[in-house]
């Protein structure tokens, strides 16, 4: 996400304020999730009682994803309602920045 759609992205985010509990999935690799995380933190939405984020891997090293659990690619859109569906039931794990 680049220019404006940056800025569409960071009001969209500052909206999450409101909530005491809130999910986001991101849908990209290892740089998107640290951007996401990134500006989480700028906003002080990681202090909030409930802050979980979900990865969709759709980039080129998907790492994170991987360690996780959650496969290296998601490469067939078929799966994406059973995947949705997973996400939904997932556990939730801490993570040291």
């Amino acid at each position: 996400v680049t220019g404006s759609n940056s800025l569409c992205f960071l009001c969209s985010l500052r909206l999450f304020q409101k909530f005491d509990n809130f999910r986001i999935l991101v849908c990209g690799g290892d740089g998107s999730v640290g951007w996401v995380l990134s500006e989480i933190d700028k906003l002080s939405l990681h202090k909030q009682a409930s802050c979980q984020l979900g990865v969709l891997p759709l980039g080129t090293g998907n790492d994170l994803a991987r360690v996780l659990g959650w496969g290296g690619s998601c490469d067939d859109d078929t799966q994406l309602p059973q995947i949705l569906e997973k996400l939904e039931r997932a556990s939730t794990k801490m993570l040291d920045r």
